[in-house]
């Protein structure tokens, strides 16, 4: 009776733990009935955005012009299209690192080169004294250097034989015409008039004037000496003779410099010399009197280019310059020779050009980068191809469009942060989802670390 007892009570023990065993193996499981923290969790709206024109965004729900609601996007919607690189930023971090941006607009660049000049006289304003015959210098008016002279006024008397003879020779023949005017023989009278003639058209080819001859003809008296008169106005630059030596046809006894227009000669680098062209305005300014201000255009731009040598960190160094001319009045001859002047000209450097601040872009040796504004805290790296620059401003060629807004300030700081969340994503993309969704990142703790794109931050 015990063991059967015994038996049975086993029997009832191993059934109640097989029904167990069974209701535990078929029972629901309790996680699989809940809703799992994936399903659970809804996707967070960032903003919404046009669907005819996805550069407009809302960060509200609204409706287009057509009266089509805009579309929600969604954070892991964006990050699959956005650009690699791109990074995001909350307000309180954009204010915190100071980022300013600007719109990119089309306007026309304007530079001022600027160069020192040389004031030096006027080519065709140079003029050389001299005598067609020879002989020996009896008084000099004109004896020292720097003396302004006037048309008609003396320079020198000569003593020469040759110049007595032709004078001699004028006077007989001038009495010989006197003579036959009244005479009945028409061949006498002409040949009479040609010998005059003849010997007047000598002396005017030794210098003589025609107020000499006239004083010649009424006193009928031979001059022993002749006396030669400026007939230019400007400063005596050089002098050759003194009282009492003899000189030779056609030898240089002054040298006179009209003063009144100068050239002034500047220098341009090779790479400015696109930006120069012949009829230019610019502003000459003396260092002597910097409120007194001369203006002159560009008279030449002359074909071949110099060197100037410059002493750079106890080196010395040569740059390549085009030389450039200016030509103007100077009546009252306060501009000398020699003198350096400032030299300013403006010059267009581009027209109708897509611009941006020159703080704007990042300049690695290989390339140019600018940070692109997208909107909504988003900050794009891009690569641009830059032009002229003026006016503290970058012509843009390829890269950026008008009405783009760029990041001017603290546009290092993003871009570090760019570079490393770019090199993340190629090494680990399941790691770079992590890093992507932390909108605190800012770039300040990459700051002073070399970026992939070969800029420091700063």
């Amino acid at each position: 009776m015990k063991r059967f007892l015994l038996g049975l009570l086993i029997l009832m023990l191993g059934l109640a733990i097989g029904g167990l065993g069974t209701w535990l193996y078929f029972k629901p499981s309790a996680v699989s009935l809940q809703p799992s923290a994936e399903t659970k969790k809804e996707k967070k709206t960032l903003f919404y955005r046009a669907p005819m024109n996805p550069q407009q965004t809302s960060p509200t729900p609204m409706k287009d012009e057509m009266g089509m609601d805009y579309v929600p996007v969604h954070e892991e919607e964006r990050a699959e299209t956005e650009t690699p690189g791109t990074v995001n930023i909350t307000p309180e971090k954009i204010q915190k690192i100071g980022v300013k941006t600007e719109e990119a607009r089309v306007r026309t660049l304007k530079r001022t080169i600027r160069t020192v000049g040389r004031v030096e006289h006027d080519e065709s304003k140079v003029f050389v004294i001299n005598t067609k015959v020879g002989g020996w210098v009896e008084r000099l008016y004109v004896n020292r250097t720097d003396m302004m002279v006037h048309p008609g006024e003396k320079l020198l008397d000569i003593y020469s034989p040759e110049l007595i003879a032709t004078q001699e020779e004028y006077l007989l023949a001038f009495k010989n015409a006197k003579m036959v005017k009244d005479s009945p023989y028409p061949e006498v009278k002409k040949s009479a008039e040609s010998l005059l003639q003849a010997a007047r058209q000598k002396l005017k080819y030794l210098d003589i004037t025609e107020d000499q001859i006239k004083r010649l003809e009424d006193s009928g008296e031979i001059r022993r000496t002749m006396t030669v008169y400026a007939d230019v106005h400007g400063i005596v630059t050089e002098k050759m003779v003194t009282e009492g030596v003899k000189i030779e046809p056609g030898e240089m006894l002054f040298k006179i410099i009209d003063h009144s227009h100068v050239w002034v000669y500047g220098e341009i680098y090779e790479y400015e010399l696109p930006f120069v062209k012949i009829g230019q305005k610019a502003k000459i300014i003396p260092s002597y009197t910097p409120a007194e201000i001369y203006t002159a255009s560009i008279n030449h731009i002359y074909t071949h280019f110099g060197t100037v040598r410059h002493e750079m960190e106890s080196t010395m160094e040569e740059s390549r310059t085009a030389k450039i001319r200016f030509a103007f009045p100077n009546p009252e001859h306060k501009l000398k020779l020699g003198m350096y002047v400032n030299v300013e000209l403006a010059v267009d450097a581009a027209e109708n050009a897509v611009t941006v601040p020159d703080s704007a872009v990042m300049d690695t040796g290989t390339r140019q980068v600018v940070i692109i504004d997208k909107g909504d805290g988003r900050f794009e790296p891009r690569e641009v191809k830059v032009g002229a620059k003026g006016d503290n401003y970058y012509q843009i060629i390829s890269g950026v469009k008008a009405g783009e807004k760029v990041v001017t300030s603290a546009n290092f700081l993003i871009d570090s942060e760019s570079s490393l969340r770019a090199a993340i994503q190629g090494m680990n993309p399941v790691r770079s989802q992590h890093v992507g969704g932390n909108k605190e990142a800012t770039g300040a703790g990459t700051a002073g670390r070399e970026t992939s794109n070969g800029v420091k931050g700063h």
